[in-house]
């Protein structure tokens, strides 16, 4: 992750070492990808 360059679009980054991604990757992965879309939904994106 490039953190100045998130700072400089005005996109707030998270460090989140603790998400599940090592030990269930596949099923980490459809949960942020979940969140995401619902997100955008709820953005009328």
């Amino acid at each position: 992750m490039d953190f100045e360059a998130a700072a400089r679009l005005g996109v707030r980054v998270i460090w989140a070492l603790s998400l599940p991604g090592k030990t269930a990757p596949v099923t980490a992965g459809e949960s942020i990808k979940n969140t995401i879309y619902n997100m955008l939904s709820e953005l009328g994106v």
